[in-house]
């Protein structure tokens, strides 16, 4: 411990000082008032603490008892520090608390979704909130300092806030989580979704049909909104021995939705073993692990989405809307998924055929959209 985290019982002033001068030199405080010229009644107040020292007092008294006069100011400058600190102990702590939350969260953007249950403006609120998602009344400030790596790709740019926010995200997505009553997981049941991800993009409800079959077969699904600097589309982790896929819905368009679920199922399917630490995926960037590789790999796999690229390739520029809705047919693939796969690859420019893009938030049950 750093000795200025030390703080004395009883908090010594210049005055204590002075009062065991006098003691030591038998002399009386109308004795020191008249070595120096100072007042009896200014000589009481600074005995008790209760005035000041000055320059000209400081030098007074080096001359008077022979010791520094730094030393006076000094001692002064410690004893009004620390009757503050004890003055505003509360206030202090709560801004230290407050600096401490705002280091390694977005406050202001986790307010404005309404991510805190609690008062976070107060000391009471801090710990509350702190206990809820860390099971303690502060930030585990040792747990953000450790060199965290998720298991995916993530973009470089302003690394340190970038895990530390990612950090923040996952544990409360792991806190949304927990609230969830599912089966056991059935790998089977999981890989038989997988195999016809396909077919759910072409049904009038795919998206709550996948939710439902997903969940009848123990994995959990909700949305956590992306925080600033994370980046995030999704994420794959195990929860109370359940597999959980969340989607960030950074980019609202269904092809976007079905390529990072998939992404994150074949995860789940692939490195079930692996996810004791989450895998957050950033999907901008490019896969270079080997992991995301075959994540990447199978989710297109699951998606038919190497007929469709063929497919687009093969009609080129001459690409119309009919021939659009013919390689849906082909692939059995939406015509929104397909086109989303066209535009990825470039075989489509993303301004082109806009009318058939679709928004994914709005077909995702409301209760799921944790914020």
């Amino acid at each position: 411990m750093n000795s200025k985290d030390l703080k004395p019982f009883y908090n010594v002033g210049p005055g204590d000082y002075i009062v065991d001068f006098l003691d030591s030199f038998g002399w009386t405080q109308s004795d020191l008032a008249e070595v120096t010229g100072i007042s009896t009644k200014t000589i009481n107040l600074l005995i008790n603490n209760k005035q000041g020292i000055t320059p000209d007092t400081a030098i007074t008294l080096e001359k008077v008892f022979g010791t520094p006069a730094d030393f006076w100011i000094e001692v002064d400058a410690q004893y009004q520090i620390r009757k503050k600190e004890e003055q505003n102990s509360e206030k202090n702590e709560l801004t230290a608390k407050k600096a401490m939350l705002r280091k390694y969260m977005p406050v202001a953007e986790m307010k404005k979704k309404g991510w805190f249950l609690y008062d976070i403006d107060t000391l009471e609120g801090i710990e509350l909130e702190c206990l809820r998602v860390f099971n303690r009344k502060d930030i585990p400030e040792e747990e953000y300092k450790q060199d965290y790596k998720f298991c995916a790709r993530q973009t470089n740019f302003d690394y340190e806030y970038t895990r530390w926010y990612s950090k923040t995200w996952f544990e409360y997505a792991k806190l949304n989580a927990s609230s969830f009553e599912l089966p056991k997981y059935n790998k089977q049941k999981l890989l038989m979704i997988a195999k016809n991800l396909f077919s759910y993009t072409l049904r009038p409800n795919g998206v709550t049909d996948l939710i439902n079959d997903l969940q009848s077969c123990g994995v959990g699904f909700f949305v956590l909104s992306h925080l600033q600097k994370t980046y995030l589309d999704g994420a794959a982790f195990i929860s109370n021995n359940n597999p959980f896929v969340v989607y960030t819905c950074r980019y609202d368009r269904i092809d976007n939705f079905w390529f990072v679920i998939a992404h994150e199922i074949a995860h789940i399917l692939n490195h079930y073993d692996f996810l004791n630490e989450p895998i957050l995926d950033n999907l901008d960037e490019k896969a270079e692990s080997e992991r995301e590789i075959q994540a990447d790999t199978f989710a297109g796999m699951y998606l038919n989405q190497e007929q469709v690229i063929a497919a687009g390739k093969q009609y080129g520029k001459y690409l119309n809307a009919s021939r659009l809705q013919l390689i849906s047919e082909q692939t059995k693939v939406s015509i929104p998924v397909a086109l989303g796969m066209l535009q990825h690859f470039g075989i489509l420019d993303w301004r082109q055929f806009v009318k058939y893009k679709e928004h994914a938030k709005n077909q995702i049950p409301a209760e799921l959209i944790k914020g």
